[in-house]
Protein backbone atom coordinates (compact mmCIF):
# COMPACT_ATOMS: atom_id res chain seq x y z
CA UNK A 1 0.00 0.00 0.00
CA UNK A 2 2.68 2.52 0.71
CA UNK A 3 4.23 1.83 -2.96
CA UNK A 4 0.88 2.47 -3.99
CA UNK A 5 0.98 5.57 -2.57
CA UNK A 6 4.20 6.61 -3.55
CA UNK A 7 3.04 6.25 -7.20
CA UNK A 8 0.10 8.40 -6.03
CA UNK A 9 2.58 10.92 -5.50
CA UNK A 10 4.67 10.79 -8.98
CA UNK A 11 2.59 13.51 -10.76
CA UNK A 12 2.12 13.80 -14.67
CA UNK A 13 3.39 9.78 -14.58
CA UNK A 14 0.66 8.56 -12.13
CA UNK A 15 -1.80 10.14 -14.48
CA UNK A 16 -2.23 7.42 -16.42
CA UNK A 17 -2.69 4.23 -13.79
CA UNK A 18 -4.39 6.70 -11.58
CA UNK A 19 -7.77 4.71 -11.78
CA UNK A 20 -5.80 1.11 -10.93
CA UNK A 21 -3.74 2.86 -8.25
CA UNK A 22 -7.14 4.21 -6.54
CA UNK A 23 -9.06 0.50 -6.89
CA UNK A 24 -6.15 -1.33 -5.43
CA UNK A 25 -5.59 0.89 -2.54
CA UNK A 26 -9.33 0.18 -1.79
CA UNK A 27 -9.19 -3.58 -2.41
CA UNK A 28 -5.85 -3.68 -0.07
CA UNK A 29 -7.46 -1.26 2.79
CA UNK A 30 -10.40 -3.89 2.22
CA UNK A 31 -8.09 -6.92 3.09
CA UNK A 32 -6.25 -4.98 5.83
CA UNK A 33 -9.35 -4.31 7.63
CA UNK A 34 -10.72 -7.59 7.20
CA UNK A 35 -7.51 -9.37 8.43
CA UNK A 36 -7.49 -7.35 11.13
CA UNK A 37 -11.16 -8.38 12.29
CA UNK A 38 -10.69 -11.74 11.24
CA UNK A 39 -7.83 -12.11 13.59
CA UNK A 40 -9.63 -10.36 16.59
CA UNK A 41 -12.44 -13.02 16.45
CA UNK A 42 -9.98 -15.72 16.20
CA UNK A 43 -8.23 -14.83 19.27
CA UNK A 44 -11.63 -14.33 21.34
CA UNK A 45 -13.37 -17.20 19.84
CA UNK A 46 -10.28 -19.27 20.39
CA UNK A 47 -10.41 -18.18 24.16
CA UNK A 48 -14.05 -18.76 24.14
CA UNK A 49 -14.21 -22.40 22.46
CA UNK A 50 -13.52 -24.90 25.08
CA UNK A 51 -15.10 -22.65 28.30
CA UNK A 52 -18.76 -22.33 26.36
CA UNK A 53 -18.30 -25.59 24.21
CA UNK A 54 -16.89 -28.19 27.20
CA UNK A 55 -17.64 -26.83 30.75
CA UNK A 56 -20.99 -27.99 31.81
CA UNK A 57 -21.13 -25.60 34.32
CA UNK A 58 -21.09 -22.44 32.36
CA UNK A 59 -23.68 -24.17 29.79
CA UNK A 60 -26.04 -24.76 32.88
CA UNK A 61 -25.24 -20.78 34.24
CA UNK A 62 -25.21 -18.99 31.21
CA UNK A 63 -28.06 -20.57 29.11
CA UNK A 64 -28.32 -17.81 26.75
CA UNK A 65 -24.19 -16.39 26.34
CA UNK A 66 -23.84 -20.21 25.40
CA UNK A 67 -26.68 -20.64 23.04
CA UNK A 68 -25.12 -17.33 21.68
CA UNK A 69 -21.78 -18.74 21.68
CA UNK A 70 -23.01 -21.94 19.72
CA UNK A 71 -24.29 -19.43 17.07
CA UNK A 72 -21.19 -18.03 16.80
CA UNK A 73 -19.61 -21.39 16.52
CA UNK A 74 -21.18 -22.74 13.66
CA UNK A 75 -21.20 -19.44 11.53
CA UNK A 76 -17.32 -19.13 12.47
CA UNK A 77 -16.43 -22.46 11.46
CA UNK A 78 -18.29 -21.49 8.60
CA UNK A 79 -16.75 -18.77 7.48
CA UNK A 80 -13.47 -20.90 8.30
CA UNK A 81 -14.41 -23.66 5.44
CA UNK A 82 -15.09 -21.26 2.78
CA UNK A 83 -11.89 -19.53 3.79
CA UNK A 84 -9.97 -22.91 2.98
CA UNK A 85 -11.57 -23.29 -0.30
CA UNK A 86 -10.07 -19.92 -2.14
CA UNK A 87 -6.48 -19.35 -1.84
CA UNK A 88 -6.54 -16.14 -2.90
CA UNK A 89 -6.62 -13.75 0.43
CA UNK A 90 -7.75 -10.77 -1.37
CA UNK A 91 -11.15 -12.92 -2.76
CA UNK A 92 -11.64 -13.93 0.94
CA UNK A 93 -11.31 -10.81 2.29
CA UNK A 94 -13.32 -9.32 -0.57
CA UNK A 95 -16.64 -11.03 -0.13
CA UNK A 96 -19.37 -8.98 0.11
CA UNK A 97 -20.86 -8.10 3.78
CA UNK A 98 -17.61 -10.67 5.28
CA UNK A 99 -16.05 -7.59 7.20
CA UNK A 100 -19.19 -6.94 8.65
CA UNK A 101 -20.59 -10.61 9.41
CA UNK A 102 -17.13 -10.15 11.34
CA UNK A 103 -17.83 -7.47 13.54
CA UNK A 104 -21.01 -8.97 14.13
CA UNK A 105 -19.61 -12.01 15.69
CA UNK A 106 -16.88 -9.56 17.24
CA UNK A 107 -19.26 -7.81 19.10
CA UNK A 108 -21.65 -11.14 20.09
CA UNK A 109 -17.95 -12.91 21.29
CA UNK A 110 -17.98 -9.32 23.89
CA UNK A 111 -21.21 -9.66 25.22
CA UNK A 112 -20.31 -13.42 25.43
CA UNK A 113 -17.13 -12.50 27.26
CA UNK A 114 -18.70 -10.12 29.46
CA UNK A 115 -21.17 -12.24 30.85
CA UNK A 116 -18.94 -15.00 31.49
CA UNK A 117 -16.36 -12.27 33.53
CA UNK A 118 -19.56 -11.05 35.52
CA UNK A 119 -20.43 -14.58 36.34
CA UNK A 120 -16.92 -15.47 37.56
CA UNK A 121 -16.72 -12.03 39.47
CA UNK A 122 -19.51 -13.19 41.33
Amino acid sequence: QMELQSIYGMGKFMEYFKNRVVEWQNVLRTVDDTLKMWTAVSRDWISLESIFLASADIRSQLPEDTKRFEGIDSEFKELMKDAISEVNCVNVCSVEGRCEALKGMRERLEVCQKSLHEYLDI
